[in-house]
């Protein structure tokens, strides 16, 4: 891009100075900035030529400069999402693992009350059968016959009002 200043033009003359720069916008050719000059026109299109090139230069190390900048963005962004899904997979593996011990636990605690309810059938059996193996009649012909056991006479057996609070208070002695 070409820019014309007043400072280019001090050594002139002020009446061409006014008349050499003229103030408008880019909307037409470039000649129509300068005013009353005798610049061929083949002057400007070398100008143009070299601008072109210049700026088409310019373009492209901006261009390479954005896509290195972007290159550099989606590095750090694709650096992001690999350790975004480095720790995600951690977090999920770490989540199943312990899924994993609930559930191993779960069953533990299924088959240790399964044992349990086993145990307590066979105590219960056992209890029933040692029950029921006691014979009453045998253990009160012992009683009798070998520890010399009487039954209590109608005299012996005290009978005891019941009271309202926890304890028994004595009040004569008993005889024997």
């Amino acid at each position: 891009m070409v820019r014309a200043t007043r400072g280019s033009n001090r050594n002139r003359k002020n009446s061409r100075q006014s008349d050499s720069i003229y103030h408008g916008s880019f909307a037409g050719d470039r000649r129509s900035f300068i005013n009353g000059t005798a610049a061929p026109d083949d002057f400007w299109s070398e100008i143009s030529q070299e601008e072109t090139h210049r700026s088409n230069a310019d373009l492209r190390m901006v261009a390479r400069r954005s896509r290195e900048h972007a290159m550099q963005m989606n590095r750090r962004y694709a650096m992001f999402l690999a350790s975004l899904v480095v720790v995600l997979t951690l977090s999920l593996v770490g989540y199943i693992k312990l899924k994993a011990d609930i559930s191993d636990t779960n069953k533990q605690i299924s088959s240790l009350e399964s044992q349990l309810t086993e145990m307590r059938a066979s105590n219960n059996e056992v209890y029933n059968e040692i029950v029921g193996n006691v014979d009453l009649e045998e253990i009160r012909r012992i009683a009798i016959e070998e520890f010399g056991m009487k039954y209590a006479n109608q005299d012996q057996i005290v009978v005891y009002s019941e009271t309202k609070g926890d304890r028994v208070h004595q009040i004569a002695d008993l005889d024997n």
